[in-house]
């Protein structure tokens, strides 16, 4: 259904990352690569046929060799965007020129092969928390839990002590290196760092159908209902007021 509820005044921004959605929607079908929608872009397509009304930023997840050629391939047949691959761990598609005097961005996450139990797969994690607090550029800790503050605190100092090219080559080995299992069972190494430890059947992320997406149709997982389940338990239920605030309006100034 076509946006028009701009209660929270992030119609604008929707309409441009819709915009960029379709033109990524564009480039995988003709390629036929495949995607699915993920996290609370997932969460919109089901509850709401469309964004989350108070969300301001728009995340894809694909099988690893997908994403592969998705990162080549996109930036050679789309005019108006490309990808990054530089300005955090997880690649993005942007525009090639500032909308507005802002970058918007779509997240580009990938499943990876992993076995997901024992010592192995919990140093993965921890290698990988470490890392996305040694990246983080400027961070407000009073939108973490306090019991994470500490951590948080300590890998940006650490961070500190070490260019940025080499931390983003160490978190892309470990996120595809570590902890390779038999195929089964995927996460997704790119996360955000309170989900890192979640692992799916493969099976979640190959197979994929088409739902309504504002006046468009996208694709998602067709094990939709189990990942949402888990993700979020009620998921049909929208969360209370006061939970209802967008959370990339500062990462998509143009600095």
């Amino acid at each position: 259904m076509p946006l028009t509820d701009n209660a929270y005044g992030l119609e604008e921004i929707q309409k441009t990352l819709l915009d960029m959605m379709k033109e990524v929607d564009r480039v995988c079908r003709e390629k036929e690569i495949r995607y699915t929608l993920a996290g609370g872009t997932m969460l919109g397509a089901i509850r709401h046929q469309g964004f989350i009304p108070w969300d301001d930023d728009l995340d894809i997840a694909f099988p690893k060799e997908d994403w592969d050629r998705f990162l080549k391939v996109f930036p050679e047949e789309s005019q108006r965007y490309t990808v990054t691959l530089t300005d955090t761990w997880v690649p993005r598609v942007v525009p090639r020129e500032p909308i507005n005097g802002e970058i918007p961005f779509i997240d580009l996450f990938h499943y990876a092969d992993v076995k997901g139990s024992g010592m192995g797969f919990k140093l993965k994690v921890f290698a990988l928390k470490t890392l996305q607090g040694m990246l983080k550029d400027k961070v407000d800790y009073s939108a973490y839990p306090a019991k994470y503050r500490p951590l948080l605190m300590g890998t940006y100092a650490l961070g500190r002590l070490f260019p940025k090219k080499w931390k983003l080559g160490w978190y892309r080995r470990i996120a595809d290196r570590w902890n390779r299992g038999n195929g089964s069972l995927v996460h997704v190494p790119d996360g955000d760092f309170r989900v890192l430890h979640r692992v799916w059947p493969v099976e979640y992320t190959l197979t994929c159908v088409d739902v309504p997406f504002e006046d468009t149709a996208l694709s998602v997982s067709s094990h939709y209902d189990e990942m949402l389940t888990r993700q979020y338990g009620d998921y049909m239920t929208p969360p209370p007021e006061d939970k209802r605030v967008a959370a990339h309006t500062a990462q998509r100034k143009k600095s």
